[in-house]
């Protein structure tokens, strides 16, 4: 599957060759047709979407222990506890 990505320059693309499964392939020439988008443009704006985010995923869920006394190796001893 060939893609092209945009630089920053306008007008200027580079080729993106990704070995992907055939299932996945089909389902972003499906996606691509339902939004009316090529598949470089879909993933072309997933990657920037990505590249926007502050911070990863998992970082906002380790935050919830920001403010707690809590180590991995208290959370192991209370789960060993419980078993």
């Amino acid at each position: 599957m060939y893609l092209w990505r945009k630089h920053h320059t306008p007008g200027m693309k580079t080729k993106l060759t990704l070995s992907v499964d055939t299932k996945v392939k089909r389902n972003a020439r499906i996606l691509s047709r339902r939004r009316k988008r090529s598949i470089s443009a879909l993933v072309s704006e997933f990657i920037e979407r990505e590249l926007a985010r502050k911070e990863e995923p998992l970082m906002e869920f380790w935050g919830i222990w920001a403010d707690r006394d809590v180590t991995l190796e208290g959370l192991r001893e209370k789960a060993w506890k419980r078993s």
